[in-house]
């Protein structure tokens, strides 16, 4: 019998509840972006700030800084700055794409980021892809050019921008799940977050500064947006998704995020009357069906890597 996919410390009805609640609360991160009147990079410091402030706040009364030992630390501060500048550039470049571009665009090939995973994983990792990975990479691909021409002969050239930078933020999005699905198994998930959030924090200081950006916002809507973009898709989206990655393998989680542009569309067809065009739901369709082909492989090929191991165990 194939083993469980599901982590034994963990069971299938507390993953697939908490999978429900990352996408929901990551799917009100664009609006919130774009509700406020703050510079994107600004909004970015501020997110990861206060929400390094939360996680660590949760984590002092957890007791789960007094858990962790300096050979951890030692071992592991030089991948966790790696991770947490992935994040800020992330961030950045996604956020920058939500003023120039649709949020159905900007938001479906961000989230276009379980193909560049596949691709990086071939590359770096040695993790071969079957002939239908490839295919659904290719679909993907074909979608994500004919929503970035649509973009290109409708909006010009803002939009397209826009869309190359989203693409951009997929891959650091990549980067970031690779990186927390290997690292974030050696600490606690509330220090682990602390640590990744701050280091984007102070990261993205420098660029709004390069930049000429006033950090002192203290006006209270600003404020309010800033505190609830860090504690619903920071903390209820991101740092779940991180435990989650501890839980579950990178596919399931990315795979969980292929809802989010669909919230995402529909709320900002509620809130700001942008309703996608023929072009972009073609695109939007296409993409979504290449990233499934990819996960519905790589799942097929794991659950049969399981069952091999199995099978030698027991034999």
């Amino acid at each position: 019998m194939a083993e469980s996919l599901v982590d034994s410390s963990s069971s299938k009805r507390q993953v697939i509840p908490l999978l429900v609640l990352s996408v929901s609360m990551v799917s009100s991160a664009s609006i919130l972006i774009l509700l406020s009147s703050s510079h994107p990079f600004v909004i970015v410091f501020w997110r990861t700030f206060y929400g390094a402030i939360f996680m660590g706040s949760i984590g002092i009364v957890n007791g789960d800084f007094k858990r962790i030992t300096r050979s951890v630390i030692k071992a592991n501060w030089h991948w966790l700055v790696a991770i947490g500048v992935t994040l800020s550039l992330h961030f950045c470049t996604w956020f920058q794409s939500l003023t120039m571009t649709t949020v159905a665009a900007s938001v479906v090939l961000v989230d276009s980021s379980p193909i560049f995973t596949a691709v990086l994983s071939t590359l770096f990792l040695g993790e071969s892809l079957r002939r239908r990975s490839w295919i659904g990479i290719l679909i993907a691909l074909i979608g994500a050019v004919f929503l970035a021409w649509g973009d290109f002969g409708g909006s010009g050239l803002i939009a397209l921008s826009g869309d190359l930078l989203a693409l951009a933020g997929a891959v650091f999005l990549a980067l970031y799940f690779i990186g927390g699905r290997r690292f974030a198994k050696e600490l606690p998930i509330t220090v682990y977050t602390t640590a990744i959030y701050f280091i984007a924090a102070i990261t993205t200081a420098p660029i709004c500064i390069a930049f000429n950006l006033n950090l002192v916002v203290f006006e209270p809507r600003e404020v309010a947006i800033f505190i609830a973009l860090a504690i619903f898709p920071t903390v209820l989206g991101h740092s779940v998704n991180n435990y989650l990655l501890t839980k579950v393998p990178a596919y399931v989680v990315s795979s969980a995020v292929l809802g989010e542009p669909i919230g995402a569309a529909l709320l900002a067809a509620i809130i700001f009357f942008q309703i996608p065009s023929l072009t972009t739901v073609i695109g939007f369709i296409v993409i979504l069906s290449g990233i499934a082909l990819v996960l519905a492989d790589i799942a097929v090929r794991e659950r049969r890597n399981h069952s091999t191991l199995d099978d030698t165990n027991g034999s």
